[in-house]
């Protein structure tokens, strides 16, 4: 409910939900605390001060970059570098963390201001997909990278099927190619900002523009490894910059 923490009988109910006992329930209270409910019950002077989840999310995010990509690497042997970045940005972009949060109830759990509850905050993706961001932050405080990693793995297993499928056959620069045309931009431009052909460490550093406005760069050792590295950093981007402009400043 908004404006109030869920009590222990709820949080049980959501481990089983997620698959893991919690050894600190505090932590995964604090996982499920948005903004919006301190900034309308702001900590009385003198008081313990409360948090938001933020900060658990900032952990859980390089958690779970890390455990899709230690996953991918064993997972996809064969597949190269450009592949595996964009199958990773497929993943742990907001759309499919809010799709697995949805599968786990995340938004019901939720401690939301009043406001941010009333506005449809618990079926929002950008605050559901902050707070599977989070739960996984709260577990890796609670029990480890490796339990981590495994529920990051098992709780995006789906998402994983479907980008790896699409992985398979087609590379990073068409996907994003399709993504940008879909929204009646031009295609993306590549230009190499640096060549290193000193040794047989040769590297290319290559920069990704749409509608002129540079979105990422990735490094290899040939430009097209270079280019696709690029293209799957943007895939993984949850709007691309340059395409507001196309919009007319409406992205």
């Amino acid at each position: 409910m908004s404006g109030q923490f869920a009590d222990d009988a709820r949080l049980s109910e959501l481990e089983e939900q997620l698959g893991v006992r919690f050894k600190d329930r505090s932590l995964l209270r604090l996982a499920l605390t948005h903004s919006s409910y301190l900034n309308e019950n702001p900590p009385e002077s003198g008081s313990d001060v409360l948090e938001s989840n933020e900060r658990l999310e900032f952990l859980g995010d390089a958690i779970l970059g890390a455990g899709i990509g230690h996953h991918l690497f064993h997972d996809a042997p064969d597949s190269p570098e450009g592949e595996l970045t964009a199958i990773r940005s497929q993943v742990v972009r907001e759309r499919a963390l809010a799709t697995a949060a949805g599968r786990l109830k995340l938004g019901s759990y939720m401690t939301l201001g009043r406001g941010e509850a009333s506005n449809g905050g618990r079926e929002k993706s950008s605050i559901v997909a902050d707070a599977f961001e989070a739960v996984v932050g709260a577990l890796m405080e609670d029990q480890g990278y490796e339990v981590a990693s495994e529920f990051v793995v098992r709780c995006l297993d789906p998402e994983l099927g479907v980008a790896m499928s699409t992985g398979s056959s087609k590379d990073p620069k068409s996907l994003l190619q399709e993504r940008v045309q879909a929204d009646g931009a031009a295609p993306p431009e590549y230009r190499v900002l640096q060549e290193d052909l000193t040794d047989e460490d040769q590297r290319f550093t290559v920069e990704v523009l749409i509608a002129g406005t540079a979105i990422a760069t990735g490094v290899g050792r040939r430009k097209l490894d270079a280019e696709r590295i690029a293209a799957g950093k943007a895939l993984g981007l949850p709007d691309l910059p340059g395409l507001s402009d196309v919009h007319g400043g409406d992205n």
